[in-house]
């Protein structure tokens, strides 16, 4: 074919090693082309995968590999390819909804007993997390999910894989998830940067982490996951502590220990050693401070003695004593006079002496006082006291204050 043929596509797997490899696509098609790396230096910008691009050159075939391909000669950029318009606007309306938010992001397990690794069992980056994880810390177990990591399936697999291990993780003891795959063109990672994949990563609790092609790469789950490894083996790396450094950690964490205990006892045996000079030094100065105190009120007492005013004191208190004695004993007759009259009016008026002149009372069955003939009825057994005993007596009549007005006792 004669004559600069121009070719309108979107760039991938762009390999940029002295001359530039890489492949052409479109929805249906894909081109294998070369770019020589003289042609290569006249290129004015920086061309990635995802890019839409106008090549110049021309169709050949290299009869020793037995490949036919597109040579080019020039390329100039025409605008985002189709991929990579999705991804930005993907990416865009995920940041506005705060897919991105550096503050929803977990914290990874520092010591993880699990780590479900969701890739494809036949892969290449399952091996790396493997030999990464064994070499680090053998006791961490990897429980593998095996979906699909590219095609119209795999995106809905991942979903449903990230969702049930979180749903599950507690009963399964995961303490982390790690979704990766090997490196690949933009095409072969598009599952990792669909919709689906994206709100299952959002909506995860345990603690996530995206390794997803190789460094330069980035799809929407490493965006959103709590942390993005470059390349599978990194994650391991993230993931899984050395047990090598773990020792390490130990015996540093142990010296430091060993250190601070004997410094504490070098301390505390000092100030033991210390202890009985200081008590002596502070019991010596509280005595001389006691010592200093009682001469200071010696002193005072001396020159304040009070020998004279004892004297008066002790002659008045004397005179003093003989006269409340004197008081006390005429207060106490007097008392004894009034107390022995008292008695002797009590006893005039009271219910013996009344009984002695002849007077009685009468008590009915029950013990209670006789006030009135109507208290009684006849045959009533009654009990009258005098004066010098008591008699036992039946009701046989009752008379009214008439009758008895009309009698007079005998004297």
């Amino acid at each position: 074919m004669q004559g600069p043929i121009e070719v309108l596509g979107e760039l991938s797997n762009l390999n940029r090693r002295g001359h530039w490899y890489f492949a052409l696509k479109d929805e249906s098609s894909v081109l294998s082309c070369v770019l020589w790396r003289s042609d290569a230096a006249r290129v004015d910008f920086e061309p990635t995968d995802g890019q839409e691009v106008l090549v110049s050159g021309r169709v050949s075939h290299w009869v020793p590999g037995g490949r036919t391909q597109f040579y080019v000669t020039s390329m100039k950029r025409k605008g985002l390819g189709t991929l990579e318009e999705r991804f930005q606007a993907l990416c865009l309306e995920l940041r506005q909804a705060g897919y991105f938010d550096e503050a929803r992001k977990k914290r990874l397990p520092a010591f993880p007993r699990r780590i479900a690794v969701v890739t494809s069992a036949s892969g290449a980056a399952i091996e790396d997390v493997r030999r990464t994880a064994a070499s680090r810390l053998p006791g961490v177990e990897l429980l593998v999910v095996d979906v699909r990591v590219q095609g119209e399936t795999a995106a809905p697999e991942i979903a449903r894989a990230i969702d049930r291990l979180d749903a599950a993780a507690e009963q399964l003891g995961i303490d982390a998830i790690l979704v990766t795959r090997g490196g690949g063109s933009r095409e072969d990672l598009w599952a990792f940067n669909e919709r689906v994949v994206a709100d299952a990563a959002y909506r995860c609790r345990t603690p996530l982490v995206a390794a997803i092609g190789h460094e330069v790469d980035t799809s929407v789950i490493e965006l959103i996951a709590d942390l993005r490894a470059s390349t599978p083996t990194q994650a391991a790396v993230h993931l899984v502590p050395d047990a090598t450094e773990l020792r390490a950690q130990v015996d540093y964490l142990a010296d430091r220990l060993r250190t601070g205990l004997q410094t504490r006892m070098n301390a505390l045996r000092q100030r033991f050693e210390l202890a009985p000079r200081t008590l002596e030094r502070a019991l010596r100065g509280a005595l001389d401070r006691r010592r200093l105190r009682v001469a200071e009120l010696t002193t005072a007492l001396e020159s304040n003695r009070p020998s004279a005013r004892v004297s008066a004191a002790r002659a008045r208190v004397q005179a003093l004593h003989g006269r409340l004695g004197a008081a006390t004993t005429a207060r106490l007759r007097q008392a004894t006079a009034r107390l022995e009259a008292g008695k002797r009016q009590l006893e005039s008026v009271g219910p013996r002496a009344v009984l002695a002149r002849g007077y009685a009372w009468t008590l009915d069955d029950s013990g209670g006082l006789v006030r009135s003939i109507e208290d009684v009825p006849v045959g009533a057994r009654l009990t009258t006291i005098l004066g010098d005993g008591r008699l036992q007596s039946t009701v046989e009549a009752r008379q009214g204050r008439a009758d008895v007005d009309q009698t007079s006792p005998q004297e």
